[in-house]
């Protein structure tokens, strides 16, 4: 038996990818059971617990290079951002010092940003005071550096650097001083660094800090003159380079910007052309600068001189248009020095250059003119190309007058200067591919040559007025359609008159259809055309045979139709009747000699002996049963499983043979789900008898007949009929295979509360377990609905269950599986002990509790991040609101504080099944206006999350002023939105203005509100409120977890 259950344990437990913190899992990255001890608890089991640095006795968790979070307690001690100075090791310039990061190094967190606060590092520090040159040159393990003091109220992070892949040096580099600071010795400057790693392994390095003489032409990229006329040869040439400022750059004080420390990357172009070259840095969409400097040396002294600065911040409110810089650079004789700097020193800056607006656009003659915006040039009239030059053919007429060896400007297979391109061939004026030539015409190409309307090139036309009719994909004439007949002109020497014009059996091409000619009383339209005598007699003797062999054709069919038997696969995937189990009487045993039957095989694996079987997949195998018995007739019923969540279809199900007869029985496999199917027997019965019709009447007797509701009458004419039965047997197949893993679960294995959790227009929400987990079990309310409806509704949510399915993302509730196979459909998702949002927002409620202001953006964050990932995937959540917004943890500082859930299963109500409109969906106190005319957006989904926004940082119902939803609609179609106060923070409240503007295109989407929340995220401490409600959330946390143990108790009892 243990042997058994193993092999039943190792396809469940397989086939998901897990986590290092998570020991096996029902989905991928979906823990079954709760995360270790040391991991964040988010059911993904993906980061390490985070610890509160405020906390009265802080704990830290590394990972360690094996992915294993570690916890240590070993933790520097200190009251302030900095430690002491017992904790920082002094440097001085020019000495090496060695660092040892190991398992014994004390934690400590750092001034700049990380996502795991607790790091492995150590503390230094650098007297700056007694050194006259301010530019430092290498820190060869370096990580951060600030110049605050330790009594201020928190460190700023001067400068960070990480390693980059590629090196194992960790290098800083810049002038962290002011560009006009003279260090006169009389002014205390400190420097710390910190130098620290995330991951728990030894790290053996040396820090050393050197000075020199300002190089602005460090860490620089060079464009060089070879470079750029490889470019201009091709102008659709881009070339990339992307910048990780994480691991590049300098430290520095633009001279445009000599008040903003920044981080820097140089650039010098070299060029003197007749081209621009056109710099971007738009594609990553983040806020960047670019300047450009002159370098001067007076008196044996450096100075760098702004010559021209360009911000990346955007210009106008399109929401098209991208943050980053477009820069476009002239050539000039003399090297020409740039830098990209940015504040951000953790972003990926992808910087593309390209060549454009060769022979500057003629600008000087007046021919165009370079548009950096478009990346090219905008010619005037009569002017184009790459380059604005004068064009051969314009408007239909030649503008030089050698142009017999020269194509038509702008037609198919013409380049700019009216040579026919590779591939194509000159002819009259027109380029004409090798396709043409053969009549062959290419897919981009309109028409045959050969076609009305079509000249040498397979294009229809335009010349002589005509255009590609989309709807026939033939050419057509534009005095088509004028109710006139009109002489057409294609070509060189091509004429036609029109047979009809928008008259009764007239073709878009204005010409008669098949059969029909012009009908001289009403030209415009045509007639059917007369047959004549011979004709006539034709059509007779032609159709008479047509008849005949008809006749025999359909004879043909009708014979070979009622010798074929079709097989329909759905057949095979329906319940067979009950047989009962009659075994009064009846032997235990297995197919031998010795007891006259055979069946073979009787382990089904159903071609899966190393796999296992996809649920909705029907597989078939074939069992040969044999009667060794020499003079009597043997029957073999197979007692099929009566369940719906699979189906074994026996064909034939019950099976009378002759003598020493061989017979094949075919069982069909369907499964509906994941279930435990291996081992599982199925019996059947063996009867031996001489009376083929004693054998039918106990087959007949038996039939839709079970253990309850066999009588005893029944068993009376069972022991008349067994007396001609002379001897019957019974055993099993059993099944060698099992079901795979999937989504679709087994009701069984499904405990489930009484009583719902929660109730709503839509379906009820119970409490349940699966699988030793905590799980929510959505049961949609469908009883009022006809059968109809209920099956197209139970078609929606298992194609949106399905798709649910393939959604993995750390802000999206995960799914677990679905009920699909009985009429009660049920959706299970991981189930959230702290509930769902809307339970602490309003004083009412049971678990209110006033939440700090930064818990509340962390979890608009969280929502917007996970509503990005819907967008993305092009699935509208039609129903956001607190509700259904899940609370993973009340720490604003956890990887992960809120999940989203029920997205689009709004739509699973009744609705009319010849209207594939989705209507009225949604909680209308938090629809946008748009909704109540039953139009569905992405916007849509935007508005909501403004009211939610709202709604969180309030903490009240809104639109509570209001006494009915009629108002609530009114208010809203009249433009009119929630109030605010005073006290609501600026970029708060301007995000929420954003988010529920009347006109959806106005609205931002959530990629621009994960932006916006970040600039608010970052003015969060400004905005802090007075009082600390940790203890109430702590009690929160613990009464709930112990409410939802005893009832999952309860539960698995």
């Amino acid at each position: 038996m243990t042997c058994i259950l193993l092999i039943l344990l190792v396809p469940l437990s397989s086939s998901f990818l897990c986590s290092k913190g998570c020991s096996s899992c029902i989905a991928d990255y979906n823990c079954n059971t709760t995360c270790s001890d040391t991991f964040d608890d988010d059911h993904t089991c993906n980061s390490c617990k985070w610890s509160s640095p405020s906390a009265l006795n802080p704990e830290a968790y590394l990972m360690n290079s094996e992915g294993q979070c570690l916890k240590s307690n070993s933790i520097l001690s200190k009251n302030r951002w900095m430690p002491d100075d017992q904790y920082k090791e002094e440097i001085f310039p020019g000495i090496p010092i060695p660092i040892i990061l190991d398992s014994n190094t004390p934690l400590d967190y750092s001034f700049c940003r990380y996502p795991m606060k607790y790091r492995v590092g150590k503390w230094f520090k650098l007297n700056m005071t007694p050194i006259k040159n301010n530019y430092i040159d290498d820190v060869a393990m370096s990580m951060d550096i600030t110049k605050s003091k330790r009594d201020a109220k928190s460190g700023n992070c001067m400068a960070h650097t990480s390693s980059p892949v590629s090196s194992r040096n960790v290098i800083i580099k810049g002038n962290f001083f002011h560009y006009d600071y003279v260090n006169d010795g009389t002014q205390e400057i400190v420097f710390t660094f910190f130098i620290s790693t995330d991951t728990v392994k030894t790290i053996n390095a040396t820090l050393t800090v050197t000075f020199s003489v300002f190089q602005l032409k460090d860490n620089t990229t060079i464009i060089s003159q070879k470079e750029t006329d490889e470019m201009a040869k091709n102008l659709s040439i881009v070339r990339k380079v992307k910048y990780s400022f994480d691991t590049i750059g300098i430290y520095y004080y633009p001279t445009c910007m000599p008040t903003f420390l920044s981080k820097i990357v140089i650039f010098t172009i070299t060029f003197d052309a007749n081209y621009s070259l056109l710099l971007s840095t738009k594609r990553p969409n983040k806020l960047n600068y670019f300047l450009s400097n002159k370098i001067i040396f007076t008196n044996n002294t450096l100075t760098a001189v702004c010559v021209s600065m360009w911000s990346g911040s955007k210009v106008s409110t399109l929401e098209l248009e991208q943050e980053g810089i477009l820069v476009k650079v002239k050539g000039a004789k003399n090297e020409q020095t740039f830098s990209l700097f940015t504040q951000d020193y953790y972003s990926d800056v992808l910087f593309t250059y390209q060549v454009i607006c060769p022979n500057h656009c003629h600008a000087e003659s007046g021919q165009g003119e370079c548009v950096t915006s478009k990346a090219k040039c905008v010619c005037k009239s009569g002017y184009g190309g790459d380059d604005c030059h004068l064009l051969c053919y314009y408007h239909d007429n030649w503008q030089i007058k050698d142009h017999d060896d020269l194509c038509y400007f702008g037609s198919n297979g013409c380049d700019q200067y009216c040579k026919c391109e590779s591939g194509y061939t000159f002819q009259n004026n027109l380029c004409v591919s090798n396709y043409c030539h053969d009549d062959n015409k290419l897919d981009i190409e309109e028409c045959k040559r050969s076609e009305y309307g079509c000249v040498q090139n397979c294009y229809c036309d335009t010349a002589n007025g005509f255009f590609f009719n989309n709807t026939s994909f033939k050419c057509q004439s534009i005095n088509c359609g004028n109710y006139k007949i009109d002489q057409v002109r294609w070509g060189t020497n091509s004429l036609k008159d029109e047979e009809c014009d928008s008259g009764v059996n007239c073709n878009d091409q204005c010409f008669c259809i098949e059969g029909y000619i012009t009908n001289p009383e009403e030209t415009t339209s045509c007639k059917l055309k007369s047959i004549g005598g011979g004709a006539i007699a034709g059509i007779v003797i032609g159709g008479s045979v047509f008849v005949v062999i008809s006749i025999t054709i359909i004879i043909t069919v009708i014979l070979l139709v009622l010798n074929y038997k079709q097989i329909d696969i759905e057949l095979f995937k329906e319940q067979q009747p009950t047989y009962h189990f009659y075994i009064n009487g009846s032997v235990n045993c297995e197919p031998n000699k010795e007891s006259k039957f055979e069946v073979d095989p009787e382990q089904l694996d159903f071609g899966n002996s190393t796999s296992a079987t996809a649920i909705m997949d029907t597989r078939y195998e074939n069992i040969h049963v044999k009667n060794r018995s020499r003079n009597k007739y043997m029957m073999v019923i197979f007692h099929t499983p009566n369940t719906p969540k699979y189906v074994f279809h026996f064909d034939p199900q019950v099976i009378i043979m002759r003598p020493r007869a061989i017979s094949c029985v075919t069982c069909y496999m369907t499964l509906y789900c994941t279930t435990k199917l291996k081992g599982m027997k199925i019996p059947y019965t063996v009867w031996f008898s001489k009376s083929r019709g004693i054998l039918n009447e106990i087959a007949l007797l038996l039939k839709d007949k079970n253990f309850e509701t066999w009588n005893n009458s029944d068993q009376r004419n069972m022991d008349k009929l067994s007396k001609s039965i002379l001897i019957k047997y019974h055993h099993n197949l059993i099944l060698a295979t099992d079901a795979a893993s999937s989504t679709h679960i087994d009701m069984d294995e499904l405990s489930i509360s009484e009583k719902p959790i929660a109730e709503g227009a839509m379906g009820r929400v119970y409490m349940g377990s699966y699988r030793s987990v905590a799980v929510a079990v959505k049961q949609f309310r469908w009883e009022k609905l006809d059968e109809d409806e209920v099956a197209e509704l139970k078609k929606n949510v298992v194609a949106e269950c399905e798709m649910m399915a393939k959604l993995r993302n750390p802000f999206i509730a995960s799914y677990i599986g679905s009920v699909t196979y009985i009429p009660q459909v049920s959706m299970v998702i991981q189930f959230f002990i702290l509930g769902s949002l809307g339970e602490y927002l309003r004083q009412e409620k049971e678990d209110y509790v006033k939440m700090p202001y930064k818990l509340k953006v962390r979890m608009l964050f969280d929502t917007s991040r996970g509503m990005q990932f819907l967008h993305e995937n092009r699935i509208m959540h039609l129903d956001l609101k607190p509700d259904n917004l899940l609370v993973n943890s009340l720490d604003c500082n956890s990887a992960c504080t809120i999940k989203i859930t029920d997205f689009g299963t709004s739509r699973f109500k009744k609705k009319s099944i010849t209207n594939s409109e989705d209507k009225g969906l949604g909680t209308p106190i938090y629809a946008a206006p748009e909704t109540f005319k039953d139009e569905y957006t992405f916007a849509g989904d935007v508005y909501s999350f403004a009211v939610t926004a709202w709604e969180l940082y309030y903490q009240v119902e809104p639109y509570a002023q209001l006494k009915s939803i009629f108002d609530i609609k009114r208010h809203v179609e009249e433009g009119k939105r929630l109030s605010f106060d005073q006290n609501i923070p600026t970029l708060y409240k301007n995000m929420i203005m954003e988010c529920w503007r009347a006109d959806p295109k106005d609205r931002p989407s959530f990629d621009q509100v994960c932006n916006s929340i970040v600039k608010i995220d970052e003015d969060v401490n400004n905005n802090l409120e007075e009082g600390n409600q940790n203890d109430r959330i702590v009690e929160i946390v613990n009464k709930r977890t112990d409410r939802i143990q005893k009832q999952i108790n309860s539960i698995s009892e």
